[in-house]
């Protein structure tokens, strides 16, 4: 890992951790009366989810979420077959505001997103199009990529379902993860042509293709369901 992304995730973390301070402060100093504390287990868009779930008043919750899974599938870009890997790695501190003193809720936060997309290439035909240069697979290798996101990434969505509630309760989302544009890097490896100039420049305009293609992932849509269990 860099200096520079580990920098940008203490960052990330250090403002999730001022602003649970912060909230924390004003639950000790809010009524009492709709405490309440829940945990859960769920799943949807960024994987695999448990939860933690805290009351702040009448109708504010502070929800911390972590979420993880792996998901793989085949794609096409510029004429060159990928093998894709998503890698889902995330923990989100949420605020949850019913508006209306139901089950309907505004959510807000930010995710420390460590989120990611690995790229390899298919190498099983003769031949790849790099670029606008076609080549033998023995020249090329494989090449293989990866995208990844802002490791601080704001959330905004809406919901229904308390997640404080007596005994067990369903919880659901909807929203956008505003996880900025992604950064795509591409290289060639394996091949008699890794270190040749003509080869690295076409890999340079491949992955200018995959960054076009990964650009639409900016805004993440959101959809989970959740079980909470109030103790």
């Amino acid at each position: 890992m860099s200096n520079n992304l580990l920098k940008k995730k203490l960052k990330s973390a250090l403002k999730l951790l001022s602003i649970s301070v912060l909230l924390a402060v004003s639950a000790v100093n809010s009524s009492n009366s709709y405490a309440g504390t829940a945990i859960a287990i769920g799943g949807g868009a960024l994987g695999y989810q448990v939860a933690l779930s805290q009351s702040m008043s009448e109708n504010l919750n502070l929800r911390i979420t972590h979420n993880a899974a792996s998901q793989s599938f085949d794609g096409e870009t510029d004429g060159v077959d990928y093998d894709y890997d998503f890698e889902f790695s995330s923990t989100s501190l949420l605020i949850d505001w019913h508006v209306f003193g139901g089950g309907f809720r505004l959510t807000t936060g930010a995710l420390i997103n460590d989120n990611e997309i690995y790229a390899q290439s298919d190498i099983n035909g003769l031949t790849l199009e790099v670029g606008d240069t076609v080549f033998t697979s023995a020249e090329v290798g494989r090449l293989e990529g990866d995208i990844s996101f802002d490791s601080y990434a704001p959330y905004l969505g809406f919901g229904w379902g308390r997640a404080i509630a007596d005994g067990f309760s369903v919880v659901f989302d909807l929203g956008v993860v505003f996880q900025g544009q992604p950064e795509v890097s591409l290289q060639t490896v394996g091949g008699t042509l890794s270190d040749n100039q003509l080869l690295l420049d076409e890999v340079e305009r491949e992955e200018q293709e995959l960054q076009e293609d990964a650009d639409e992932f900016d805004l993440y849509p959101v959809v989970s369901l959740g079980l909470f269990y109030r103790f």
